[in-house]
């Protein structure tokens, strides 16, 4: 309670506004603080120093995606489950998704394979360019719409048309610049 009457006070006195201010947005900080910190578990999942693999493969370097990380492999979620947990969670999600989820995800991923095989961004995927596979992403991709046209709501079809687009318009332009 005293604090609060120093508060009180403090405008009386003949101090600057602006450091008044900075009071007022000091006390909201530690507010914003709180809530932060309501969320820790997001937080202490993710790493936050880098892996050895990380650090051994350099800047602007993927890791080996063969060996898992061992935080996941031995985490406590997965050593609690039983076997018969596992497959009634499996079961669970089965019974919960749609052929046009599952749809849609493949049409993310050609795409995002497509722009890969293209060696797009060049500054991080030239070393993936392959035109032949990057023709059969684009390709497929271009097939999925047509077959999810009229049985996949539009407006979810809609980026996956632009993207399409915008994969040939490249795929094109980068076929006509190499020997």
């Amino acid at each position: 309670m005293p604090e609060k009457k120093n508060d009180k006070e403090t405008p009386k006195t003949k101090e600057d506004p602006k450091s008044a201010g900075a009071k007022k947005t000091a006390a909201k900080k530690p507010a914003a603080k709180k809530s932060a910190e309501k969320k820790p578990e997001k937080k202490t999942e993710a790493p936050e120093k880098p892996t050895e693999e990380e650090i051994e493969a350099g800047p602007g370097e993927e890791k080996p995606a063969a060996e898992p990380e061992p935080e996941r492999v031995h985490g406590t979620e997965k050593e609690e489950l039983s076997e018969e947990e596992f497959r009634s969670l499996v079961e669970e999600s089965l019974e919960t998704v749609t052929v046009a989820d599952i749809v849609l995800t493949m049409m993310n991923q050609l795409a995002s394979v497509g722009y890969m095989k293209m060696g797009l961004p060049e500054s991080v995927n030239l070393k993936y360019r392959d035109f032949t596979q990057a023709g059969l992403a684009i390709d497929t991709l271009e097939a999925m719409i047509k077959g999810a046209e009229d049985k996949v709501a539009e407006d979810l079809l809609q980026p996956f048309k632009g993207t399409l687009a915008n994969l040939q318009m490249n795929f094109f332009q980068l076929k006509r610049g190499q020997p």
